[in-house]
């Protein structure tokens, strides 16, 4: 099994010493480790060239003996740690996932129980329409009966009126018959009274099927009042659904100019994004310039400091060392000769490192330009103005580079000229004591030069400071603006997408208005058109029965009349 332990090691009388292991924790599993209850320390035969606290694993059999050699735990550790780290950032992460998916899951029930009230609803709306829908059939269903009962009366009519001319002819026959004859017997008279009384017994009797039809023209009225109310709601009904679509409209159209404005918002929060891109760009390569111009200062400070200092610094023996015997030899002459010399070549070197320097500060700022005009640039131009920025870094570390070099060279001038000088001054009988070399070499103007140099950097620095604190103090108010803006444009979305979804759900709703709208009118329009054929069969059957009556009357006046005449040709005389 593996363990994690300590090394421990104790000191002997003579130097040597034992080895043991602190045993700290053991391995569980591959991310899973038990601490080791107590102090459990066992001995080691071999600890390596660990020392002592060194953390190390150890494989250790049953008898808690070290097999195999030692190994170093500081790199596992520092992964497992790691390891560790990720777990909790993702475990973090995690939570912050079930978080929001238990508030989206709030939501959704709400929604959901929402939904459902409104379902409930809806299904309330569609029982009573669906009962509304009931009784109309069953309004269907009496005038179908009603047309019915119609037929049947007209059936019976003109049936009756069939049998009452079927009867009347024949009576006609009989009563001709009697009247050319002029007398009857018995058996004659006794078959017209069967036919008189036959007659009396069938004859219609129009009261009842004109109290059948008062009756159903009474229903057919009742059911035109009632069509006349189902017409008036369904009028308010489509009212209604008119009113709701025109403010859907509205409602739809306003929505559709506030989802334009948050579009154009999020247009401006990506311009302010850019601006923001572009500004951090500028600040980073403005903070690399100040940087570039104080590295710039110190050199120039550190350059007025060698040629102020030159002939006063001791030399230091930092390259190959004059002869000075071969100086006790050279004649005085040609030693002041060389003694001038090295000091027009030290003030030429001289001018020539602060020419160097002027030119080096001026690419400086040519490199500062031309790293701005590249952060500001389109993609377009950025191409050939990163290449023209990559050849101008590199001809900037070239001319350092040689610059440092100069210096380096103009401090070797400087230890040799001292040394000439050293030993001119002794030969001319001057005391040993070192002098500075400024009276020989007038260096004042160079120093007057890089004196100026250093303070039009300084200015630029001064101004460079002031430039960046303005640019953060910029780029801090547009990053609030686009912060806030951001905050403000995610409720309005939130805002848009709850109205979206509210219009939806009342399009839905008006677009079952209009379905029972649309369902009430062919129903209606189907009923009417079956009241109106109703009515126009109607009318014409109480004029029949009119008629009928008319009829009726004359036929019992013509058997009264034909019973008082066979009574009279019957009677004894």
């Amino acid at each position: 099994m593996l363990y994690l332990a300590e090394v421990l090691k104790k000191s002997g009388v003579f130097g040597s010493g034992k080895t043991e292991l602190k045993l700290l924790a053991s391995q569980r599993g591959e991310y899973n480790w038990v601490p080791v209850p107590g102090e459990d320390i066992i001995p080691a035969d071999d600890s390596g060239n660990f020392n002592s606290g060194a953390l190390v694993f150890a494989d250790l059999n049953a008898s808690k003996q070290v097999q195999g050699s030692l190994k170093e735990a500081s790199g596992q550790l520092v992964k497992i740690l790691q390891n560790f780290s990720r777990f909790q950032e993702k475990f973090k992460t995690q939570e912050e996932e079930i978080e929001q998916w238990k508030q989206s899951l709030t939501y959704q029930s709400q929604e959901l129980n929402r939904r459902e009230m409104e379902m409930e609803a809806h299904r309330e709306e569609v029982d009573n329409v669906q009962q509304e829908l009931a009784r109309l059939e069953a309004k269907q269903g009496e005038i179908e009966q009603q047309q019915g009962e119609i037929d049947r009366l007209r059936q019976e009519v003109e049936q009756s009126r069939q049998e009452l001319e079927s009867a009347w002819t024949q009576l006609q026959g009989e009563r001709e018959e009697l009247q050319g004859s002029g007398s009857i017997d018995a058996e004659q008279a006794g078959s017209l009274q069967q036919w008189l009384q036959y007659l009396s017994e069938v004859m219609l009797q129009p009261e009842e099927l004109q109290t059948s039809l008062a009756a159903v023209q009474d229903q057919l009225s009742a059911q035109e009042a009632w069509l006349g109310e189902r017409k008036g709601q369904l009028e308010e009904w489509r009212t209604q659904a008119q009113d709701d679509q025109s403010q859907l409209d509205e409602a739809v159209q306003g929505l559709e100019q506030r989802w334009g404005e948050w579009h154009q918002s999020q247009l401006e929060l990506a311009g302010k994004r850019t601006e923001v891109a572009v500004r951090e760009r500028l600040l980073e390569v403005k903070e690399q310039v100040l940087t570039g111009l104080r590295g710039q200062l110190t050199g120039l400070a550190d350059l007025a400091s060698q040629m102020s200092g030159v002939g006063t610094a001791p030399a230091t023996a930092s390259g190959p060392e004059v002869d000075l015997s071969e100086l006790e030899r050279m004649p005085l002459n040609t030693l002041q000769e060389r003694v001038r010399q090295l000091q027009n070549e030290l003030e030429t070197g001289m001018r020539l490192v602060i020419d160097e320097q002027e030119e080096l500060m001026l690419q400086r700022l040519d490199l500062n330009e031309l790293e701005a005009k590249a952060a500001r640039a389109g993609e377009g131009d950025r191409a050939s103005l990163e290449a023209e920025l990559a050849d101008l870094q590199e001809s900037y570390g070239f001319l350092n580079d040689t610059l440092v070099g100069q210096r380096r060279s103009l401090r070797e001038r400087e230890r040799i000229m001292n040394q000439y000088q050293s030993v001119l001054w002794r030969r001319l009988g001057n005391p040993p004591e070192p002098v500075s070399s400024g009276g020989t070499v007038d260096l004042s103007p160079l120093v007057s030069r890089l004196t100026e140099q250093q303070q039009g950097l300084q200015q630029q620095v001064q101004t460079l400071e002031g430039e960046l604190n303005s640019l953060r103090g910029e780029l801090d108010d547009l990053r609030g603006q686009v912060t806030q803006q951001m905050s403000a444009d995610e409720g309005q979305l939130q805002e848009l997408k709850e109205r979206d979804r509210q219009l939806r759900d009342r399009r839905a709703e008006i677009a079952q208005t209009w379905g029972r709208v649309n369902a009430y009118q062919e129903l209606l329009d189907e009923l009417g058109d079956r009241l109106t054929q109703l009515k126009q069969t109607a009318d014409p059957l109480a004029g029949s029965l009119e008629h009928l009556q008319e009829l009726t009357d004359s036929q019992h006046n013509a058997v009264t009349q034909l019973q008082e005449v066979v009574g009279h040709l019957t009677a004894p005389e």
